[in-house]
């Protein structure tokens, strides 16, 4: 009975902590990244940033009262050779005009309420922009969020967490952007884009 009413009060307790909104900030600490895989003619190309940033204002009890913004730095890509790096983010990026990608949110939708420790799916519409274009998009998300622990605390810091990953398409010319081309290379108009954020709120 005591034992009952023990993890009944525990459970209570983690509940309440997401019972009200949430700031949650991502940061560029090394753990938080984007990256983007083209498909090219001879090979399948990786770019990759720990250069994220944002904030979530998440409602557990209200799904739909949450919102996203990061800002993705598209002058840190690395796709693990120096002069398609500079290729990449001068001559198709223009990074020098166009430093960052960025996505905010206009709508949530999904579980009315997320339940702590307990992945969920989410659909998140907002507007991206990408070397100065804007369009709209729906991506899907997984998110689990991520109760304060002696454990968490060791591996990630103090606070709670929310961790958020989405995979998602875009075509470069829907953004301006002409598809990259060599003599014996063509990367596809197509990219898909994978973010892995962990947001905390101390």
């Amino acid at each position: 009975m005591k034992k009952a009413a023990f993890f009944a009060a525990t459970l209570f307790a983690t509940a309440s902590l997401f019972a009200a909104p949430r700031s949650y900030n991502v940061t560029s600490d090394g753990k938080n990244y984007a990256m983007f895989t083209s498909e090219a003619t001879l090979e399948t190309i990786h770019g990759r940033t720990t250069n994220v940033t944002g904030t979530i204002a998440a409602d557990t009890a209200n799904v739909a009262g949450s919102t996203v913004d990061v800002t993705i730095d598209l002058a840190s890509l690395d796709t693990g050779i120096g002069m398609r790096n500079d290729h990449m983010k001068n001559k198709f990026l223009q990074v020098d005009k166009f430093p960052s990608a960025t996505f905010k949110s206009v709508s949530v939708s999904g579980p009315k309420t997320i339940v702590a420790n307990t992945p969920a799916e989410v659909q998140v519409t907002g507007d991206l922009t990408i070397h100065g274009v804007t369009k709209r998009i729906t991506v899907p998300v997984h998110v689990i969020a991520i109760p304060e622990s002696d454990r968490t605390k060791a591996g990630r810091g103090p606070g709670e967490w929310l961790h958020a990953t989405t995979d998602f398409n875009v075509k470069l010319t829907d953004f301006g952007i002409a598809v990259p081309e060599t003599l014996v290379m063509k990367l596809s108009d197509a990219l898909t884009i994978h973010l892995d954020l962990f947001a905390n709120a101390k």
